[in-house]
């Protein structure tokens, strides 16, 4: 049974990161067995994912690969800058030593995984293979979006209504895609408008790296399930796999 792992990934393992596993290999099929935000040690969480049988991919929203012709970031700015959609470069993290997500990396690499998704996007179907994602590429072509959803910055009330617009968007797609996701209580929970309407201070954020780690196991699901519908955006220098326009 493949397993499709999703981790909005914290820049140091101090904070909260976005987790989520789903697991089936049809939409009939497809369930999510955890969903969380939790603070994670690195080599804790790449024993817990090289510990699932099988095939599986796991999507992570933070630098799995770095160097300096690293130029992943550039290429998204020139094709999503007009969706106000540009990822910040790793470069400065890295000086500061946060490397959570190079470390993962090189973790799983050494667990017999591959961070190249050349085999996956050729519809291989059997390897364990780990990439780089980024949430807002995928809201803004999976959800057909002008720009952006508001939801990581400014007043409570518009992290509110970012977080709102973003869990009616997931719910479209779940239903879509996967609809016995909403057996599980954190999805049901976690995509509740009054979830969003309720939360303030650690709850927002909390709520922010819930849905980023679902959005990033469902883009594990869509990718192994339809690779002909993604891309990799940049080179094995740094890439960000995404969904074609």
């Amino acid at each position: 049974m493949p397993t499709f792992i999703g981790l909005d990934l914290a820049w140091t393992t101090k904070n909260e990161s976005g987790i989520c596993w789903l697991e089936g290999d049809s939409r009939e099929s497809l369930r999510c067995t955890r969903l969380e935000a939790a603070a994670c040690e690195t080599a804790k969480l790449a024993d817990a994912v090289t510990a699932v049988d099988g095939p599986v991919v796991v999507t992570i929203d933070a630098p799995l690969i770095y160097n300096e012709e690293r130029r992943a970031e550039s290429k998204i700015a020139s094709m999503f800058g007009r969706y106000k959609a540009s990822a910040y470069h790793p470069s400065l993290a890295v000086r500061r030593g946060y490397t959570a997500g190079i470390d993962l990396g090189k973790a799983l690499e050494s667990s017999g995984f591959t961070l190249d998704p050349a085999s996956l996007l050729c519809s291989d179907r059997t390897g364990r293979t780990a990439v780089e994602v980024f949430p807002h590429t995928i809201h803004v072509r999976l959800f057909n979006l002008a720009e952006r959803i508001l939801y990581k910055k400014g007043r409570v009330a518009q992290k509110r209504a970012g977080l709102h617009q973003y869990q009616g968007h997931l719910q479209l797609l779940i239903e879509q895609e996967a609809p016995n996701l909403f057996e599980h209580e954190d999805v049901a929970r976690a995509l509740h408008p009054e979830t969003a309407r309720n939360a303030r201070g650690k709850s927002l954020k909390r709520l922010d790296d819930t849905l980023d780690g679902l959005t990033c196991a469902l883009a594990a699901w869509l990718i192994w399930n339809e690779p002909e519908r993604w891309e990799m955006i940049g080179d094995l220098n740094g890439y960000i796999v995404a969904p074609k326009p």
